[in-house]
């Protein structure tokens, strides 16, 4: 059978219009925008928070330390490494049940917390956010004595976990977003080189609030 003039032209224009189809949708294809996992990036945080302290030694002393801390929090990854590093000011010291404010004792006193470990973050909705994992943990403790009064000193460690929820709002000037939260940690002790292992067994526990920026 032979094509007729206007048959050819409506194949033609069927053609170029599958071409053209064919065409968008791979220019739509290439422009898609990559789909961001919201859990990503880097988080920076400064932590005040309250600590307490609390051990007991082979001996048989309790001895508890009630302390406020400033501290750096960082993490990266939906999945990965992150650290707290705290330094303790300790304010009142408790020992065998005989409570001291710490400046009526010690001359100079200070500490650091460490918990450094793995985590993992997990998004409640588009603006909240929480992190949570176990790590490594050491506490160390250093007092001086005021003249004729002794010194402490103490290093436990140990192992612990923290979590964190972290409001993360959309608004992000210049690709850096900013977090506001709270922050809780829990360490157990069994070891205290300082102290020859005089170590029992030791709690730290650690509540806070964190804020701070979140990076790509």
């Amino acid at each position: 059978m032979r094509r007729t003039p206007r048959t050819a032209v409506a194949s033609s224009c069927r053609l170029l219009a599958s071409l053209a189809l064919l065409a968008s949708g791979a220019a739509s294809a290439s422009t898609t925008p990559e789909v961001v996992d919201a859990r990503a990036g880097w988080r920076h945080e400064f932590s005040p928070a309250w600590e307490m302290d609390t051990f007991w030694s082979k001996e048989g002393s309790h001895f508890t330390f009630q302390s406020i801390t400033l501290g750096y929090l960082g993490s990266v990854g939906a999945t990965g490494p992150f650290i707290h590093l705290s330094w303790v000011i300790p304010l009142q010291a408790r020992q065998d049940g005989t409570v001291k404010a710490v400046s009526s004792v010690y001359q100079n006193s200070g500490g650091i917390d460490l918990l450094l470990g793995w985590q993992w973050r997990t998004t409640l909705s588009e603006t909240l956010e929480v992190e949570s994992g176990p790590g490594f943990h050491m506490d160390l403790i250093n007092l001086g004595g005021k003249p004729g009064l002794t010194n402490f000193n103490a290093l436990q460690i140990g192992a612990g976990g923290m979590g964190i929820l972290r409001w993360r709002p959309g608004w992000k000037p210049g690709n850096v977003g900013w977090t506001l939260g709270a922050v809780g940690a829990v360490a157990l002790d069994f070891a205290d080189p300082l102290r020859s292992n005089d170590l029992r067994i030791g709690v730290v526990v650690r509540l806070g609030a964190v804020m701070g920026v979140d990076l790509p």
